[in-house]
């Protein structure tokens, strides 16, 4: 929870009673830890535990807080329009799975305030309003697997306004915190891309409104979650962009984009009241993707290099990690921040003198324990695939997780005491295998184009780094089948995946839901006819090194042909497509062989691809999953729905 002041915060859970909807007993409680931030922003977080074991499972539980002795009714939350309880329902609630039959969790990713169409989790709302009393049949959980904020691509009537929110945030010296920089408030808006690019060091395509400094990104934070925080009604694009903003041609296009922007945010700030409410009834665990601190993060050594190298960049990937802790991360796991961590942190933003800028960048960008366990059965993994990378070479694909990333996955996995055939959820911001033709495409331009326009960071785009993946989930952990959910690529999709490693094998079920709020009519009509090309299986077979073959240097050459997706490499694994391998007359046995089998959801459309703004609602009852991708076209929720076998 976050305040504008210094109060006592107070939790308490309670038995609920589904047919009356009050509270029947206190169960647990528990008051708040608090870090003061800013000058107006103070961050809580309440860990209610029961007095004796754990809490009650299985079972509707509700919880109150209560500022200052002030609960959730008397602070207006439970009644009007801005009701975050459900139906009779008295309080929020929620529930913990033990041995339910079915478990039952919600995913999306890429929530873009001013993306096109309404905002998917409005469906999930819906799920929650029709089944808030029956904890055999409500979900329990949200995944959120990244961009949950778009730091680079702010729209500028939330730009204008959030100016002034993040300094009354956190104070007077806010504006000049950002060292390399002029006066953030002397910035036009639409006028923040050469800093950006030159400063900062930063790739971003459409960093106009790039967010820099802490209060920006946890001002963003605020209003991208409450409603109430943002402006009321949005001022005029004449009062925002005046004419001495440039050319009178500029003038008019910066006038143009902000009142088309406009009509997009208020479709959102329609929604946010479901969004608040779908977020105040469910577990929610999040993770960062690359938009969450700016567009392209990490993608190359070159990149990180030149952007750590630089103090802007420096300062604000660490305001973006700050930002983050606050808003995402210390809820996820609380034990995984030191006190040196909060303290510096909380020091530093909040102006305490004896807190450099060099021990709080240092502290931020040196923490390596995002990666953790959701308390959840079967148990979820969520990766980190941005801060833990390693690379290759200055400009080549990145190992998503490198070696001390790894180490850390393992240890993870090991502390959950697995039993064989005991199947794993992991939480990954990218697909670990996705479109077989968007992988081939990529593959090509990158070779045109370079990485940072495509978005060159897909698990496969770097064949050594998958292959380090997929040696820890099956060779050193010994998993035999697992369920992957992703977000990233803007479309929704269900994969059945088989790789096997010297005979052994690993049984993945990939399911993706992309974006929350990001589609545009053309772009969610190219999906769907794409998704009808999609060869419904595709099958390779690959080696650690390049493989033994006849008449090898005219036939190797053959496959730098483009748009292909067999892989030959005298330094890397090589894949290829069975019937490539037999023809260039390899005699090795390979060491890898992958399977890919595509599901076209039932509901209005056959298309592999689901295009619309969506969210995943997934299902699993034993070794069945059901993965029912809830798109949003209009004001209707659209039901795509696929049945496969863990």
């Amino acid at each position: 929870m976050a305040t504008s002041r210094p109060v006592e915060v107070v939790g308490r859970v309670y038995r609920m009673d589904p047919g009356s909807g009050s509270a029947t007993e206190e169960v647990a409680s528990a008051t708040a830890e608090r870090h003061r931030l800013g000058e107006r922003l103070f961050v809580h977080l309440v860990e209610a535990t029961a007095p004796e074991g754990g809490l009650p499972l299985d079972e509707l539980l509700g919880y109150d807080l209560e500022l200052d002795g002030a609960g959730l009714r008397e602070l207006g939350l439970l009644e009007g329009p801005g009701r975050i309880a459900y139906g009779t329902l008295a309080l929020p609630t929620f529930y913990i799975r033990s041995s339910l039959p079915t478990l039952r969790v919600f995913h999306g990713s890429c929530r873009l305030l001013h993306g096109k169409g309404e905002d998917a989790l409005l469906g999930a709302d819906e799920i929650l309003s029709r089944r808030a009393l029956d904890v055999t049949q409500r979900p329990g959980a949200l995944f959120l697997t990244g961009d949950q904020i778009y730091a680079d691509d702010v729209a500028g009537p939330l730009a204008a306004h959030l100016r002034g929110l993040a300094r009354e945030l956190i104070g007077a010296g806010e504006p000049s915190s950002v060292p390399g920089v002029p006066s953030l408030d002397d910035i036009p808006l639409y006028g923040r891309k050469s800093l950006t690019c030159e400063k900062a060091q930063f790739t971003s395509e459409k960093p106009t409104n790039h967010l820099m400094s802490f209060g920006e990104f946890v001002a963003m934070y605020l209003m991208a979650w409450n409603g109430l925080n943002w402006p009321c009604p949005f001022p005029e694009a004449s009062e925002t962009v005046p004419s001495s903003a440039g050319s009178r041609l500029e003038v008019a296009k910066r006038r143009r984009k902000y009142q088309g922007e406009v009509k997009d945010l208020e479709r959102a700030r329609a929604a946010l009241p479901a969004v608040r409410r779908v977020l105040a009834n469910l577990a929610t665990y999040m993770c960062f993707d690359d938009h969450d601190t700016t567009d392209d993060w990490n993608i190359t050594s070159v990149w990180r290099s030149a952007v750590h190298g630089s103090p802007t960049g420096r300062r604000v990937v660490s305001n973006a990690l700050a930002a983050f802790w606050a808003f995402q991360g210390w809820g996820n796991d609380p034990t995984l921040f030191s006190e040196s961590f909060k303290t510096t942190v909380a020091g530093f933003v909040s102006g305490e003198e004896d807190v450099s800028g060099d021990a709080y960048e240092g502290e931020v960008l040196a923490f390596d324990s995002w990666s953790f366990l959701a308390p959840i059965t079967p148990p979820a993994l969520v990766l980190d695939t941005r801060t833990q990378r390693s690379f290759d070479g200055p400009e080549g694909a990145a190992h998503l997780v490198g070696t001390h990333g790894l180490a850390r996955i393992r240890q993870l996995l090991t502390s959950l005491n697995l039993s064989e055939g005991e199947p794993v959820i992991f939480v990954s911001p990218v697909p670990v295998c996705g479109l077989e033709l968007q992988e081939r495409r990529q593959k090509f331009l990158v070779k045109k184009v370079g990485p940072y326009q495509i978005d060159f960071e897909a698990w496969q785009s770097n064949l050594k780094g998958f292959i380090e993946m997929m040696d820890c989930l099956v060779a050193d952990i010994g998993l035999s089948r697992c369920v992957f959910l992703s977000g990233d690529v803007h479309y929704g999709l269900n994969l059945r995946f088989e790789f096997s490693i010297e005979g052994r094998e690993l049984r993945i079920t990939q399911l993706v839901s992309s974006g929350l709020k990001h589609s545009g009519i053309a772009s969610r009509s190219a999906l769907y006819a794409l998704g009808h090309l999609v060869r419904e299986q595709h099958e390779r077979v690959g080696w650690r090194h390049p493989p033994r073959m006849t008449g090898g240097e005219v036939k190797r050459r053959s496959l730098t042909r483009a748009a292909n997706t067999d892989e030959w490499s005298t330094d890397a694994p090589v894949f290829l497509s069975p019937r490539r391998a037999e023809a260039m007359g390899i005699d090795q046995e390979p060491d890898f062989t992958e399977k890919r089998n595509y599901i076209r959801p039932s509901g209005r459309s056959s298309s592999v691809l689901i295009g619309e703004n969506n969210i995943g609602l997934v299902s699993i009852s034993g070794t069945e999953i059901e993965h029912r991708l809830l798109g949003r076209e209009g004001e209707e929720t659209i039901e795509h729905t696929a049945t496969l076998q863990l």
